[in-house]
Order: C-alpha cells, then sequence, then structure tokens
C-alpha cells in the first residue's frame, strides 16, 4: 500500500501532520524549483533578453488571466475538501470542467491582449504560450489541491515533480536541435508538455476519487451557483496577479523587452527562493479553512492563531532567502551572461520581497479560511489598481528601477493593510 493510501482523508485545523505534509509539498515545491530553475537558465542564455522579455511578457499575461479563467473553481474545490468532502468526487469533476473552458476563454482573451502589447511574438506562439498555463498549469493546481485537502500531500509533490519534469526534459530536447531553443519552438514544446501533464494529474485523482456525485453538468452548476464567493476569490488572486505582474507588461510596453528580461529574471529568482515558503503555505491552506469554519471572531482567531504557530519557521525562512539574494546577485551575469547585468542592482533591491510576502501572505490566509476573502480581495485589488498607477508614473521616469519602487511599496503596503483588517477586527469583535 502506498504511502499517501493510509493518511487522513482529509485535514482539519490543527498543526498536527502539517509537518510531514509541508516536507512532501517542499519535495514538489522543491523539485519543482529545481526543474523549474534549470529550465529558466536554458531559455533565458539562448532567447537572450529581448526574446526571454517577450515570453515573460506572454506569461505575465496569463497570470494576470488565470485567476479569472476558473473562476475560483480551485479555491472552492479546496474548501469543499475540507468542510464536505462526500460530495468531493462530483465536485471535482465539475471543477476540472470549468478549469478546462475557462481556461481556453481566458487564452483567446489574453491573446488579444498580447498582440498589442507583445507584437514581436507570433500569434501562434502567444496562443500556445497562453493554453499551457491557462489550461495544462491550471488543472495541475486543482489536481494538487485536492490531493493536499485529502492528506495526500506526497501525491501532489509527485505530480509537481512530473509535470515541471517534462517541461525541463523538453528545453534540453530543443537545445540540443540544429535549431536551437527558439521562441516558436520552446512555445510548443511548453503548451504540449503542459496540456499532458495537467491531463494527467487530472486523471489519476479522479480514478482515486472515483465516479460518485450527480451528472457533470449538475456539478457544473453547483460551482457555478457559488459564483460570488468565486469571483471574490477571483478578484483576490486576480489583484495579486497584478501587482506580481502587471509590471512586466508595463516594462515591455513602456521601457523595452530588454529591460522586461533583466527584470523577470530578478523576480524569478526571488520567486524561487520562495520554495520553502509556498510548501508550508500550500500544506497549511486547506487547515486555514478548517480552522476558521466557525466564522466570526472565533473563526477569524482560530486562523490567526495557526498563521502565528508557522510564522517562525516562514518568516526566518524568508530572512535567509533575503540576505542569499543579496549575496548571490553578482552571479547573475556570470550564469546568464552580461547582457544580464542590469538585472543585478534589481536583485539587490527586490531581494526585501521575501520578508514583505511572507508577513502578507499569513494575514491573507488568516482572512480567507475565516470566511473574510472579500475583505482581503478588496485591498488587493486596491493594491493593484495602486501599483498600475504607480507604475505608469515610475516605469516612464526610471525605467527598470520604477518597476523594483513600485513592486516594493505596493508589496509593503499590503502586508501592513492586512494585518491592521486583522488586528483591527479582534479588537473590535473582543
Amino acid at each position: 500500500m502506498a504511502a499517501a493510501d493510509v493518511e487522513s482523508p482529509v485535514v482539519d485545523g490543527s498543526t498536527s501532520g502539517l509537518g510531514r505534509s509541508s516536507a512532501s509539498m517542499l519535495l514538489g515545491h522543491g523539485g519543482r524549483a529545481a526543474f523549474a530553475g534549470l529550465t529558466f537558465l536554458l531559455v533565458a542564455r539562448e532567447l537572450g533578453p529581448d526574446g526571454f522579455g517577450a515570453v515573460g511578457a506572454v506569461m505575465a499575461a496569463a497570470a494576470l488571466a488565470l485567476p479569472f479563467a476558473s473562476l475560483g473553481a480551485v479555491h472552492l474545490l479546496v474548501r469543499s475538501a475540507v468542510r464536505a468532502p462526500e460530495g468531493l468526487p462530483g465536485a471535482f469533476a465539475g471543477a476540472a470542467a470549468i478549469t478546462a473552458g475557462g481556461g481556453l476563454a481566458a487564452t483567446v482573451v489574453a491573446a488579444l491582449v498580447c498582440l498589442l502589447v507583445v507584437p514581436s511574438v507570433p500569434l501562434p506562439a502567444v496562443l500556445a504560450l497562453l493554453v499551457a498555463d491557462l489550461v495544462g498549469a491550471a488543472l495541475l493546481e486543482l489536481a494538487a489541491g485536492v490531493q493536499v485537502a485529502r492528506h495526500r500531500a506526497l501525491g501532489a509533490a509527485r505530480a509537481q515533480l512530473v509535470f515541471h519534469g517534462l517541461r525541463f526534459a523538453a528545453a534540453v530536447a530543443l537545445v540540443l536541435t540544429p535549431a536551437g531553443l527558439t521562441v516558436g519552438g520552446w512555445a510548443v514544446a511548453y503548451a504540449v508538455t503542459s496540456l499532458v501533464g495537467g491531463a494527467a494529474a487530472v486523471v489519476v485523482v479522479r480514478r482515486q476519487l472515483g465516479r460518485g456525485g450527480a451528472p457533470l453538468g449538475a456539478e457544473v452548476r453547483g460551482l457555478l451557483a457559488q459564483w460570488r464567493d468565486g469571483f471574490h476569490f477571483s478578484v483576490g488572486l486576480g489583484a495579486q496577479a497584478l501587482y506580481n505582474d502587471l509590471d512586466k507588461l508595463m516594462l515591455t510596453r513602456l521601457g523595452s523587452e530588454a529591460a522586461n528580461g533583466a527584470y523577470t529574471v530578478a523576480y524569478r529568482l526571488v520567486d524561487l527562493s520562495l520554495v520553502p515558503l509556498r510548501a508550508v503555505l500550500a500544506a497549511a491552506y486547506p487547515r486555514f479553512f478548517a480552522a476558521g469554519a466557525a466564522g466570526g471572531q472565533a473563526g477569524l482567531r482560530a486562523a490567526v492563531g495557526l498563521a502565528r504557530s508557522i510564522a517562525p519557521t516562514t518568516v526566518g525562512w524568508c530572512a535567509l532567502a533575503s540576505v542569499a539574494l543579496v549575496a548571490g546577485a553578482d552571479l547573475v551575469p556570470l550564469l546568464l551572461g552580461s547582457a544580464y547585468e542590469p538585472a543585478v542592482g534589481a536583485l539587490r533591491w527586490l531581494a526585501l520581497l521575501p520578508l514583505l510576502k511572507v508577513a502578507h501572505y499569513l494575514a491573507a490566509d488568516a482572512l480567507t479560511g475565516a470566511g473574510q476573502q472579500r475583505v482581503r480581495s478588496a485591498w488587493q485589488l486596491g493594491v493593484a489598481v495602486g501599483n498600475g498607477l504607480l507604475n505608469l508614473w515610475l516605469i516612464p521616469a526610471f525605467g527598470l528601477a520604477g518597476a523594483v519602487a513600485a513592486s516594493l511599496l505596493c508589496d509593503g503596503v499590503l502586508a501592513l493593510a492586512l494585518w491592521a483588517v486583522v488586528w483591527g477586527r479582534l479588537r473590535r469583535t473582543a
């Protein structure tokens, strides 16, 4: 019997078993980071700052569209897995259908944006890059979320390893061809491996859950009936994507593709440093729903208690990551080439992001678990709008440095605002 088969069916609101789940997620996220990092090095070196900047802008468009593609289906499903596990088989089938259909629709919309912002990338390549993330990667995240909620974090880790291993293998294969790794070739390989990996993850989870539940159409309608909650999840995630990725599109349009290439490299390295943080948060996410199930003051207090219990580990790691990013910034041109020299200064400033992000992630997940996603989404949307306005002002004036400054300011404001909301509500109810 596999290790995952002997685990409890769902998680609770305590930290019991969180260490084991976090270790499994660290395996998945760590392997994902290793494969993604190696893939990133190959693609960045082969395409150069201009090509990599153009591809990075398309991927930023995908990140902006992704939260609205599935209408928050993955978060509704994780909540359902924790609070109403008996209906999970049918709900998963409905969520997978919504994710795939919504991803295709979002691909069309995002492609129209890319035609305006990144005209240097051919339309077929744009469509391939977008469908890879908006359908393939979205299906993987849906399947992995259910696995974690069912205490099968090791299964989620395996899916992550296979998915990103396929992408890395495709990049290596392209580099070894006579034509080398081109934008068009990488787009096709990226799409094929992503769709295969995402579909395989869904099939595995579907077999584990069985085929119980109502007909597929009824399950889809049932999830869509929760559109208010799904909308709040989508707005929150969309706002998060805006202040994380809008600057890459704007830097491409208002600055240059080369500047965006350097900025994307620096931001990607920050993302890689956050792998352990995301592993712990992914393992803890279903527990926030369980802890906050009571709602109101009791739910928020329990969710904040869970956030406090994981804070020493997560904040400690992010402090180490910030130091490592500053110390290792000079290695970027050595690894990627002298054309990426502007990324060094950007990375040293962006090294503050891990500490700012862990602060607002903990407060945000506590609010979500306690049923207060609406206020979380409102603040995230406000910060996203502020980020866009700052970039409109700072990028034309300061280029790459302006994008860095806007990013730091917005993450800092969000952290302060969300914790102010948390403590304000706890004190008011007390």
